[in-house]
């Protein structure tokens, strides 16, 4: 799924980002990044969807090698990928049901799948109800509900979560771990930058602690200890 190897990223300002970066994460997996502020996380992130370019090393995301990869091999592969963002990054003017369906209709999707499908994805984090909200009406909890619906509705191979639940009390990040881990247990890889470290006791996952740019210690998870959403297997949707 995702291999790099001696990663660098320098930005124009001459500030060193990502420093010899080595690490896989296979297919299917459930990765956390940990690591102090200005560890690299968010750096790495926007590395794997191609928002900024490495400078220098290798990295493969999908079998598109990202420094190398054309402007359009660049959107192409961000087309199978969910991006969730700790700000949301919804757009205000739209209702709920507009943010959904954004990567949908850029997807070409026809309309009456489109609908469909946005309150498939919308029942999934059960705001199916706000469909017709705008987005300043909820709470930081249901747009961070919203964003994770907006990241799933073209069920993307992989999902990329920058400190999803940083803004959030207790309770509604447990909830929004619960919907992230649903996911990559239907089938998609997920990778999450986080300092929440808490959140691993009850949600376990791969774990890659990065200091100073570069990758300083690795712990894989033991198989089977993934938790599911309460209530049972039978009463998850599969989305």
């Amino acid at each position: 799924m995702i291999q790099m190897n001696r990663l660098m990223l320098r930005y124009p300002t001459g500030k060193t980002a990502l420093s010899g970066m080595t690490m896989n994460i296979e297919k299917g997996r459930f990765a956390y990044l940990t690591g102090e502020s200005g560890a690299g996380k968010s750096s790495l992130l926007r590395c794997l969807y191609g928002g900024v370019r490495p400078s220098s090393g290798q990295l493969t995301v999908q079998g598109v090698d990202v420094r190398t990869a054309s402007d359009g091999q660049i959107r192409k592969l961000r087309r199978d990928i969910g991006i969730i963002f700790q700000d949301h990054r919804l757009l205000f003017s739209r209702t709920v049901f507009e943010n959904v369906a954004l990567p949908l209709r850029v997807q070409g999707w026809k309309p009456d799948r489109l609908v469909a499908r946005a309150e498939k994805v919308l029942e999934f984090v059960g705001l199916k109800d706000r469909l017709w909200s705008f987005p300043e009406a909820l709470s930081g909890g249901e747009q961070q509900r919203v964003a994770i619906a907006r990241a799933m509705s073209t069920k993307p191979p992989l999902i990329l979560a920058d400190e999803p639940t940083g803004n959030l009390d207790v309770d509604t990040a447990r909830n929004v771990m619960d919907y992230l881990m649903e996911l990559n247990h239907q089938g998609s890889t997920v990778i999450m930058a986080t300092h929440d470290l808490h959140l691993l006791d009850t949600h376990p996952g791969d774990i890659f602690r990065l200091h100073a740019g570069a990758l300083a210690e690795e712990l894989h998870l033991v198989s089977g200890n993934r938790r599911r959403l309460s209530g049972g297997a039978n009463d998850v949707p599969e989305i």
